[in-house]
């Protein structure tokens, strides 16, 4: 995942995403999903256009299976919807997706149930059809690969790589900073308080 250069005709930077190039025998969802949070951070630190726009999501799903779902705690997905709906300064305009594969309905069946409604009002389904979602954002926003000019997606990854690597001090001393519950007024929040009961989540195996 990595933004996009430029601005869509609203002047909202667009996320560029690719799930499916995830191997999860490699990299834990965890980590995954960290890395995330650091790019919206170093976004954030450059970018304040951003917060006052918002953002807007395209993602090619190419290559998820189902081994990637069942990669995927549910207890975790919960956290991290959470987080980015409740925790982070950007307002999300719309997600769009192309090549959904059959193993998509079942990863977006977990996440729909934890979107606001005012999110799920602004979910588009493009099929394969990549001039469906270019309606709505110029096409050379996108990397070389989906008729843009951009640069490759490699290009694009390597750039945001370098910018994050850049930025490690900050990063280094962002982990030493917690919150202090016991100097909350009232009672201390717990993650029970935040993200609810997480409950059992059965991880699935598929051949």
């Amino acid at each position: 995942m990595f933004p996009l250069p430029g601005y869509d005709s609203d002047g909202r930077k667009v996320i560029f995403g690719r799930l499916g190039a995830w191997d999860p025998s490699k990299h834990k969802p965890e980590d995954l999903f960290k890395a995330a949070g650091m790019l919206f951070d170093v976004m954030f630190l450059e970018d304040e256009q951003m917060t006052v726009t918002g953002i807007v999501q395209a993602n090619d799903m190419t290559g998820l299976t189902l081994k990637h779902v069942a990669a995927l705690p549910l207890p975790l997905i919960k956290r991290v919807s959470t987080t980015w709906q409740e925790g982070y300064p950007f307002r999300p305009k719309g997600v769009h997706y192309i090549n959904t594969p059959q193993a998509f309905d079942a990863l977006f069946n977990l996440f729909k149930p934890l979107m606001r409604e005012k999110m799920k009002k602004r979910i588009h389904m493009h099929g394969s059809n990549i001039d469906g979602m270019c309606k709505f954002f110029p096409r050379e926003m996108l990397p070389s690969e989906y008729g843009g000019s951009a640069g490759t997606v490699k290009e694009i990854a390597d750039q945001w790589l370098r910018k994050m690597d850049e930025h490690r001090a900050w990063f280094l001393e962002d982990e030493k900073h917690t919150a202090d519950e016991s100097r909350r007024p009232g009672k201390p929040k717990t993650t029970a308080d935040l993200f609810g009961t997480e409950g059992s989540f059965r991880k699935l195996d598929f051949d």
